[in-house]
């Protein structure tokens, strides 16, 4: 057979292979509720002085302003779902103690900035009540399918709008496996690799080749660095929901507007 015509059947394998592996859901869902909204990132927070991020504080202010929310869950040692987004407590309260290490009565003892303490998300669901729509973010600190499982319980009887979303395509799976009628994405962000970062994950991510595994209803990426062909395949082929995050300026704001549907902001009052 002539080379150039095996060449031309590998370059089509290869191309194939490689939309199969980004390829997000086939199924449209209805995110009419989630649709049109601002999403305020851990609440509508100051950075940590006075409203602290994922505080009730944080999520009942961007309630009030009609924003709606992202914010992130994590299983305690005792299997307590809270809202908190980093592995340990030392940026936000100045301790060097992970979550997955404490008792849910071990974390009260060690308060936010604000005073009060790390909620229950069964606090925050009680507290927004159905008011505005909510991003729940997935940790993948301890098992991810397990934090997936914790959270799809939480959610059992919540009426209010929300969707699911992680970084980890395990945990996104786990809600296509069980709970398929849960508007569920995939987290990713583009940049270049860091040494914390494994390689092969990093790449994964950054391109959407994780999508295989989770096959998401949207796509959820860094907007600053969405520059790649497989972001562009999505805004202009795919074309499923895509999620921002995290815009801190009207501008990036506006030049988001132009291809994502759901904007995750912080630290500015977005024009309206």
């Amino acid at each position: 057979m002539n080379i150039w015509l095996w060449i031309v059947l590998v370059f089509i394998a290869f191309a194939a292979l490689y939309l199969w592996l980004i390829a997000p859901s086939r199924k449209k869902m209805d995110t009419a509720a989630l649709d049109g909204w601002l999403y305020a990132h851990r609440g509508l927070h100051d950075g940590n002085k006075a409203v602290p991020e994922n505080s009730l504080a944080a999520f009942d202010a961007a309630a009030q302003n009609g924003y709606g929310m992202e914010l992130d869950v994590q299983l305690t040692k005792d299997k307590k779902l809270v809202v908190f987004h980093d592995a340990t407590l030392k940026r936000v309260c100045g301790v060097d103690k992970n979550i997955v290490d404490l008792t849910y009565e071990e974390l009260r003892q060690i308060p936010l900035p604000d005073g009060t303490s790390v909620p229950l998300f069964r606090e925050v669901l009680s507290l927004v009540n159905g008011r505005v729509p909510m991003i729940v973010e997935v940790k993948h600190y301890g098992n991810p399918k397990e934090n997936a499982r914790a959270a799809h319980e939480a959610l059992l009887m919540y009426e209010g709008a929300y969707c699911v979303e992680s970084f980890h395509p395990l945990a996104v799976r786990y809600f296509k496996t069980h709970a398929p009628a849960i508007v569920r994405g995939q987290l990713a962000e583009g940049g270049k690799w860091s040494r914390n970062k494994g390689l092969l994950a990093h790449f994964g991510m950054k391109f959407l080749l994780l999508n295989v595994i989770s096959r998401p209803h949207f796509v959820a990426y860094s907007s600053a660095a969405d520059h790649n062909l497989s972001m562009w395949l999505m805004k202009h082929a795919y074309k499923p929901k895509m999620a921002a995050w995290t815009i801190r300026s009207q501008k990036a704001l506006d030049e988001a507007n132009e291809h994502y549907d759901y904007p995750i902001f912080e630290l500015f009052t977005p024009n309206r």
